[in-house]
């Protein structure tokens, strides 16, 4: 963290110990062609990390050509694209300000993109009203220019902050903390509030005609990776660890639903022919 007349900056620990630790292992795979333990998995996990990064640039193409292809949005929740977007948004900001390297983060910008393209599809394709969309658009541009804003690398929110005494006597604070900091720690509520619309929707209607089994299982599979480099790179990360994990629990119930109600709609129409 930093004291009051400190610019933003990232906090110490997991980020500058792994970029140390890889100029390290780099150098002795260079000069000595040794590769110790812990260095195998660093260069895995930084492989698997730019796999993520550009697997994100068509992780939501299929399901944009889909929704193309079908002329039609049913059964997908514009809540969850929505709520996506500020999650992205939160994401990006972030590592901006802390200057991390564009391959730690890079999915979420391309992921970005294809949300946008999916909430102007499914506006077209359920009909809403380009005015309460408008608005809502109008309303995510302004808290992206804020969230890239000094203003909000600068500022600190009250946060209360308790702990307990051996002999049970609780004692609590008002402490502060940056606000990029507690807005990815929020990151993880808003990602599970824009999964769970989807998920009761799938479990109401039983139709899962417009999901890609491709894009959730990507996402699946990108969230299983994070969870691994999370672990290797950014291990005192706690909140970042939560979140990919909790993704993933997510994901495999949603591409589960796509496995158990596709299946079930093929063979009715089976039966029915």
């Amino acid at each position: 963290l930093r004291d009051r007349n400190s610019s933003f900056r990232p906090m110490a620990g997991g980020s500058s110990g792994s970029r140390k630790r890889l100029a390290e292992c780099t150098s002795m795979l260079l000069e000595h062609f040794s590769v110790p333990g812990d260095c195998a998995t660093l260069f895995l996990s930084k492989v698997l990390g730019y796999c993520v990064m550009l697997g994100g640039i068509a992780f939501k193409v299929p399901q944009i050509l889909k929704i193309h292809r079908n002329k039609s949005a049913g059964g997908v929740s514009i809540s969850q694209f929505a709520l996506e977007m500020c999650v992205s948004a939160i994401t990006l900001s972030f590592n901006y300000h802390i200057a991390a390297p564009f391959s730690t983060y890079g999915e979420s910008f391309f992921i970005l993109l294809q949300n946008i393209v999916l909430v102007f599809q499914i506006r077209h394709y359920q009909q809403i009203p380009f005015s309460s969309f408008g608005a809502a658009f109008a309303v995510w541009i302004g808290f992206l220019a804020f969230l890239y804003s000094n203003q909000a690398r600068d500022m600190k929110i009250p946060v209360p902050m308790c702990d307990v005494s051996a002999q049970g006597v609780s004692n609590c604070a008002v402490s502060t903390l940056p606000l990029q900091h507690c807005l990815q720690a929020i990151n993880t509520f808003i990602m599970i509030v824009s999964r769970l619309p989807q998920i009761f929707q799938n479990f109401r209607t039983k139709n899962v005609e417009n999901l890609s089994i491709i894009t959730w299982g990507l996402n699946l599979a990108g969230s299983v990776i994070r969870v691994f480099t999370t672990m290797r790179e950014l291990a005192d990360q706690l909140i970042l660890l939560a979140s990919f994990v909790i993704s993933a629990v997510l994901c495999f119930i949603v591409v589960l639903q796509i496995m158990l109600y596709g299946k079930k709609k093929v063979s009715k129409g089976t039966k029915q022919s």
